[in-house]
């Protein structure tokens, strides 16, 4: 009876303990990241959009991207371009540091240092922040912006040193 009572304890756990790991099954879609824009275009101030941002890119680090994915179900009485609008697609929106001359991609699955740039990202460092979606963001982007990007610009040349010795 111990041995089962531990034994159910120890699957408990575990599954704690790799919880993160059944959430990457699941798919972060085209119509979650059209909603979270949406309503990231409602904020005012750059210092808000900042904390939001970062708040996604933490979020989104349990999704890796992969090749991609999109499954369309067309329903009874319902048009192909209806039906692409509501499609389940795999996508992150790609968020960019841009100075001048040079951008940084800011995706911890990609760079790991990223979380170190996130820590130094204030307002008085951000300049403007800017949405770029559709059409433009594929253009610019390729498939990764298909989702949508989020580009932050900076003129601080303090602030890119300081990113330069981070990375």
């Amino acid at each position: 009876m111990k041995r089962l009572l531990f034994f159910a304890l120890l699957i408990s756990f575990c599954n704690t303990l790799f919880a993160q790991e059944i959430k990457t099954d699941s798919i972060l879609t085209e119509k979650q990241n059209a909603e979270w824009i949406a309503e990231f275009e409602k904020l005012d101030s750059i210092s808000e959009k900042i904390v939001e941002i970062k708040k996604k890119i933490f979020a989104d680090t349990i999704y890796k991207r992969q090749k991609s994915y999109c499954r369309i179900v067309i329903k009874n009485q319902e048009t192909i371009q209806e039906a692409m609008e509501i499609a389940n697609c795999e996508c992150k929106i790609v968020f960019v540091l841009g100075f001048k001359k040079i951008a940084y991609s800011l995706d911890p699955n990609e760079y790991p240092k990223t979380h170190t740039v996130l820590e130094l990202l204030t307002d008085e460092n951000i300049d403007k922040i800017t949405v770029l979606k559709g059409d433009i963001a594929s253009a610019l982007y390729v498939t990764n912006g298909r989702c949508g990007v989020v580009v932050m610009y900076s003129e601080s040349r303090k602030f890119k040193r300081k990113i330069k010795n981070v990375l």
